[in-house]
């Protein structure tokens, strides 16, 4: 069987594990569409055009996909993630996610398949989350290499209200990527909502390679602006 169906039935069933024998109900969701746009000192410009949607299930559960189509230089890029997350405590903002991601460049016939597994706290001034990466990166026809390694991120908010959230954080990962451990980025967002069901994102990102401080190198810079539609 292919590694990567058995990755994604394993993110659902994590995601879903505690919804069985249980009436389960859409109590929620999420659809977005953003644009992002990339110049790094490697490939020059970047860009892709992403689409996202997670559903609530029993407010606890979530079951999250995307697909994002784009540019990485010259060359064609597929990228995708399915998962699943649940909140197992009402008094506590924990969450425990398996993610399945994808990334392929068809042209080098090169993909990766990767595996996470996170654990999220979230509050109204600050988020993090930290798990491990099972990564396995391979040409076509070729035997993969297995790369684990570690994603983590941590975010805070100046301004989190009902109208408009801002913030600014530090990461080495989001929905689609899963970098190594060096290869972070700072960024700065902001969400204003326009009304209880539209909103629109958007984030600047600068790109590190190497460590972090003064053994940091700068890579790149990155725009992306979006809109979600909750219901």
């Amino acid at each position: 069987m292919d590694l990567r169906f058995f990755l994604i039935s394993l993110a659902l069933l994590a995601g879903l594990h505690q919804a069985h024998g249980m009436d389960v109900r859409i109590t929620g969701g999420e659809a977005g569409l953003h644009y992002v746009a990339e110049y790094n000192r490697a490939l020059l410009f970047c860009w892709n055009v992403a689409a996202t949607k997670t559903l609530e299930l029993n407010s606890r559960h979530d079951v999250r996909v995307g697909i994002a189509l784009g540019k990485v230089g010259d060359v064609f890029e597929i990228k995708w993630f399915a998962g699943g997350a649940v909140a197992p405590f009402s008094r506590i903002p924990v969450r425990f996610a398996v993610e399945y991601l994808y990334n392929g460049l068809p042209a080098f016939e090169y993909k990766s398949d990767t595996l996470r597994i996170m654990t999220s706290f979230e509050h109204r001034r600050w988020n993090a989350a930290i798990g491990p990466v099972f990564r396995f990166s391979s040409f076509f026809g070729e035997c993969a290499i297995f790369e684990p390694d570690l994603s983590w991120s941590f975010n805070v908010f100046a301004i989190n209200n009902d109208t408009l959230r801002l913030g600014a954080g530090l990461a080495n990962f989001d929905d689609f990527v899963s970098r190594v451990i060096g290869g972070h980025f700072y960024n700065i967002n902001a969400l204003v909502r326009l009304n209880q069901r539209l909103a629109l994102a958007s984030e600047v990102r600068m790109y590190q390679s190497g460590s972090f401080v003064l053994a940091s190198n700068f890579y790149g810079i990155e725009f992306r602006g979006g809109v979600f539609f909750s219901w």
